[in-house]
């Protein structure tokens, strides 16, 4: 059966088994884009006869006709080719594939991935460019990379040792990257809300809306919740223009998101007699303007919005918001609720990787897969699939894939069913092995009995405070502990190299470690068996291998501590 993520709307299939010979092309009459993408397939001066047609300049739509005698391809515009060739590369990806006619497009013109590289962990480029192969493999045109301050910038000088940081050199290789796969690079910076290792440099405290606010030593749920610059402050304006100055002109996209989300704080200012909704859009417009003033469209987070309603008609027209929600089953109405405003909306369901060492599926899948079709249903213009990295991000990119994949799927073609058969095309195309996209939903199953947050929060409260706070049930700790140990005896006897399979017996290692750990958190009696120092090496390994420094020490020291109580 030919498998192809993402589904393509039209698809005919001949009787006559498609040879998957060598290609032959004049690569000076086709776009350079186009032409570097097909050098991924097999070609030959003798090899089968592949044209590429290209009729204007607007739209991503393409056929193909895949012959023994001539592959040929018309699209609507230089994108739509490419696209049309990582469809043909699936096709040469997979055995016993017929002749056929293939008519597509998007559901979609925005189709984007969000990645978070601040809350611990900041790939390496090489790791980013994979990622971005694999966006262009599936058909996503936009990537952005969560910042609060692991960025070069003057303010974080002090920081940046602690935490790690990406370059403007490396944004700008990023950038030139990503034009080549046609994938618009969108700078993503907080300006508002999530400020808070910025905000607890002693140069930068008396900006913070909370003047009053007490270190807490569990700084993973402290950058989660106390992280607002105070907006009726001038200096936090001209701070906000700092960090956007430097951070802006490494990015060609005429596109910017100045975040602006979860600004808890502002329920807590001091002036209370002044309305909480205008003092937040009043500093989100000066913010807009300073970007308009630069040619920048601004896109936004939309929760503080949908709590103020009010304020929306004082933003520009074009002013696009992001409209998350990252439960299981997504209230419809979340969606419909930007509609009267006329305002541009993408929705943005996540991946559900954050919290854990490996994706939940099926928390994944009911939340990309619906919040898609409410947004196709309601005229979004887009799909932004979110992966974040709350909790110090221990989740491998590879154990995030299968989420940016499905959000891939749904935002090209929003009507595919997540069934048997999209589970089938992911082991075929994102796996290359049969049965492996089970074995993520057994390995999910058995992280969702280890709440990673939880297990994180007691090993603080243990080290600062000498108390046993994790609550956990002995049964099931055994019962993690037993099925990550199947899971492991199981991917031991596979042969052969694979970074999916490596991953996943990390994490499975990782989880094993948890269940023994957790159990001494909880004071249940449980034999020690897992070899945590020799998993906290590889885990470590593994981590450099793939992502700078960045804070690797606080996953090894929490492992290393609880290991000895």
């Amino acid at each position: 059966m030919l498998h192809l993520i993402p589904r393509v709307k039209e698809l005919t299939e001949s009787k006559e088994l498609f040879s998957k010979g060598t290609l032959c092309y004049d690569p000076s009459r086709i776009d350079a884009r186009v032409a570097r993408a097909l050098k991924e397939l097999p070609t030959d001066s003798q090899g089968i006869p592949l044209t590429v047609t290209v009729t204007g300049t607007e739209g991503e739509g393409y056929t193909l006709s895949v012959k023994n005698d001539s592959i040929a391809i018309t699209a609507d515009s230089s994108a739509g080719a490419f696209y049309a060739v990582q469809t043909l590369r699936q096709i040469y990806d997979q055995e016993g594939v017929f002749c056929l006619e293939i008519k597509d497009k998007p559901d979609f013109k925005y189709r984007g991935f969000y990645h978070d590289i601040t809350r611990g962990k900041i790939p390496k480029i090489e790791t980013l460019k994979q990622l971005i192969d694999r966006m262009a493999y599936y058909k996503l045109n936009s990537l952005q990379l969560y910042v609060e301050h692991v960025f070069e910038f003057r303010e974080t000088k002090d920081l940046q040792p602690l935490t790690g940081f990406i370059t403007g050199a490396e944004l700008e290789e990023l950038d030139a990257y990503c034009k080549e796969r046609f994938i618009d690079f969108i700078p993503s910076l907080s300006t508002f809300g999530h400020m808070y290792e910025i905000l607890q440099q002693p140069r930068y405290q008396h900006l913070r809306v909370l003047d009053d606010y007490q270190y807490d030593p569990n700084f993973w749920h402290a950058r989660m919740a106390h992280h607002t610059v105070d907006p009726l402050q001038e200096e936090s304006f001209a701070l906000v223009k700092s960090l956007i100055d430097q951070f802006l002109p490494h990015f060609s996209s005429d596109t910017f998101n100045i975040c602006c989300d979860e600004t808890f704080d502002l329920t807590q200012h001091k002036r209370t007699d002044l309305d909480r909704g205008q003092m937040y859009v009043e500093f989100v417009k000066k913010i807009i303007a300073y970007l308009e003033s630069k040619g920048k469209k601004v896109m936004m987070w939309a929760d503080i919005l949908l709590k103020h309603p009010e304020t929306i008609d004082a933003l520009p027209a074009d002013t696009c918001f992001l409209n998350w929600t990252y439960r299981q089953n997504p209230p419809e109405e979340q969606v419909e609720k930007l509609v009267p405003f006329g305002r541009p909306q993408i929705v943005c369901p996540g991946t559900s990787t954050w919290s854990r060492l490996c994706e939940n599926v099926p928390v994944a899948e009911g939340n990309i897969g619906q919040l898609a079709e409410y947004g196709y249903k309601h005229g979004a213009v887009g799909v932004l699939n979110t992966n974040w990295g709350d909790w110090a991000n221990p989740c491998s990119i590879e154990l995030a894939m299968y989420g940016m994949v499905l959000g891939a799927e749904k935002s090209w073609s929003v009507n595919t069913p997540v069934d048997d058969t999209f589970h089938a095309a992911a082991d075929a195309l994102l796996y290359h092995k049969q049965g492996r996209f089970e074995q993520l939903c057994a390995l999910s199953e058995i992280q969702s009995m280890l709440p990673w947050n939880a297990f994180c929060g007691a090993y603080v409260k243990r080290k600062h405070t000498g108390e046993y706070t994790l609550t956990a049930e002995a049964q099931t700790l055994a019962l993690a502990a037993e099925q990550a140990q199947d899971l492991l005896r199981k991917w031991t006897e596979e042969e052969g190299d694979d970074p999916y399979r490596e991953e996943m017996m990390l994490a499975a290692r990782g989880l094993w470690c948890m269940a023994e750990l957790s159990a001494k958190l909880a004071q249940i009696p449980m034999e020690q068996t897992a070899d945590v120092e020799g998993w906290v090496a590889d885990y470590g390994r593994q981590w450099r291998k793939k992502n700078k420094e960045s804070e690797i020490r606080h996953i090894e020291t929490m492992f290393r501590y609880l290991a000895t109580i």
